[in-house]
């Protein structure tokens, strides 16, 4: 099912509808767009649900984008994305007492605290320093070509490391499982 299931009617009426949605809500004209595709991909999913003897098809159509929008507008008035709760921009200069230099809000985020809170890490940032500190002392302990190769599969998969190298595959799954072993003797399976 494409968009070209969608109907002349139904394209008209996500456009217009985008388009009344644009300055309220926090939506700008450059959401305009993305707006649009939300409405026509809830459209489209729900399509298969309509039933021509409940309602006709604009009628559907209609109901489905109304909801949609309303939904979308619930989102954005949502306590942590409500566009009329921000006081400051990250980007706002800050005064400089200290002589450090200029400086902007952002800069004096806590990364590690954001995304502790924000569920990008899960582990508080002590935690994270000492899993920092002991990946360092296992890969120390490695002889240097699995610690090259490690080091190589924290950034690549596997094929990659093998496509580069012409390792062949039994050869590195092989030098994986000593990496593991080393890793899972100093009690850190649950990183691998």
């Amino acid at each position: 099912m494409g968009v070209e299931d969608l109907g002349e009617y139904a394209e008209r009426l996500i456009k217009h509808k985008a388009k009344r949605l644009i300055g309220r809500a926090g939506f700008v004209r450059s959401d305009q767009a993305d707006i649009e595709q939300e409405l026509r991909l809830d459209l489209l999913r729900r399509l298969p649900k309509f039933d021509p003897s409940k309602a006709s098809l604009g009628t559907f159509d209609d109901r489905v984008v109304r909801h949609k929008i309303a939904s979308l507008v619930a989102s954005r008035k949502a306590p942590c994305r409500d566009h009329r709760r921000c006081r400051c921009s990250l980007n706002d200069p800050l005064e400089d007492k200290g002589g450090a230099g200029p400086a902007e809000r952002g800069d004096m985020v806590d990364e590690d605290a954001g995304h502790l809170r924000t569920g990008g890490n899960s582990r508080p940032p002590e935690e994270l320093v000492d899993l920092r500190r002991d990946i360092r002392t296992v890969l120390a302990g490695l002889p240097p070509g699995l610690r090259r190769l490690c080091r190589r599969l924290m950034k690549e998969t596997p094929t990659e490391v093998e496509r580069e190298t012409g390792t062949a595959r039994g050869t590195l799954y092989e030098a994986i499982q000593k990496i593991r072993r080393r890793f899972e003797k100093a009690r850190l399976r649950e990183y691998l």
